[in-house]
């Protein structure tokens, strides 16, 4: 079955136009489209997976937070919840349904463009991203996994778990890599002591610009919320050091800190930053420069 009679059953109205969209970056997990029907517009997500994860990003997910990106009770989920924040708004779910085997959802078209980067963004869209993400971290848990609660463990148990994804990803995915594997066993040794933080709340983590949508100079929507997990927030400020520069985490923290006083991550940051080069967040950066990159928070 073609892809467009697959499609054309998750509407009452005909297909007009069907455009991929791309977004740039190989090991996505989802195919997107845009879809104009006779008088609208959608977005259709499908994962295209057929397997459980295995490698890099979606694999930690997996393991650590119960995240499978072929389920999109998650994104509906995630999308929930982020849409109960009025700062900025994310894409509303007009259905979901399984064709051939395969979960489909049509989202709401949302309008702008994604930006480039947060560095070099107006003061006052950085203030409004940090009062927004402020506004997520206040949803405290006290457990981590995901918000479709396929997955909750005790926070207690949060490093432990965290230990075992380490040494999963590197056996998986890192046995070329020198540098990576001298280091697992002195990061795990480091965990196995390090008190686990106590603010856990649902974290982005690929906290990324292209996320977000851009219109006049303001963040119009959230669009992209499949990876959100509950975890600690010292997470999400682990990823902005590697987006934002001393000026715009300068207005960033200003927003944030008329919600919430922002976390220290000093004791965090070298052991967490280490698992989010596991994920690959950002690609396969070299581990000494990722670990050199500057402290922000």
């Amino acid at each position: 079955m073609s892809i467009n009679s697959q499609l054309q059953q998750l509407f009452h109205e005909q297909i007009q136009e069907i455009k991929y969209l791309d977004p740039g970056y190989s090991g996505h997990a989802s195919d997107v489209w845009l879809v104009k029907t006779d008088s609208e517009e959608f977005v259709v997500r499908s994962s295209r997976l057929n397997e459980a994860p295995d490698h890099e990003f979606w694999l930690g997910c997996y393991n650590l937070f119960g995240i499978d990106p072929r389920r999109m009770c998650h994104f509906e989920a995630n999308a929930a919840m982020v849409g109960s924040i009025s700062s900025i708004p994310t894409p509303r779910v007009h259905a979901h349904k399984i064709i051939d085997g395969k979960e489909y959802l049509v989202v709401e078209k949302m309008n702008g463009e994604a930006p480039q980067s947060f560095i070099g963004q107006p003061e006052s869209l950085l203030h409004q991203f940090g009062i927004w993400l402020a506004k997520v971290h206040l949803h405290r848990c006290e457990y981590f996994g995901n918000l479709a609660i396929t997955q909750r463990e005790p926070k207690e148990s949060f490093h432990d778990r965290l230990s075992q994804t380490m040494r999963e990803l590197v056996e998986c995915d890192y046995e070329e890599d020198n540098k990576i594997k001298a280091l697992l066993d002195s990061m795990i040794r480091k965990l196995s002591v390090l008190p686990v933080p106590d603010h856990f709340c649902p974290v982005f983590i690929d906290l990324d610009p292209s996320q977000f949508l851009v219109k006049d100079e303001i963040l119009s929507a959230v669009v992209d919320v499949e990876a959100y997990a509950i975890g600690p927030r010292e997470f999400d400020f682990i990823g902005l050091e590697y987006m934002l520069d001393e000026t715009s985490a300068a207005s960033f923290l200003t927003g944030y800190s008329t919600i919430l006083i922002p976390p220290d991550i000093s004791q965090y940051r070298t052991i967490y930053r280490y698992f989010y080069r596991l994920l690959g967040v950002q690609g396969s950066v070299d581990l000494d420069q990722w670990l050199a990159q500057k402290e922000l928070f």
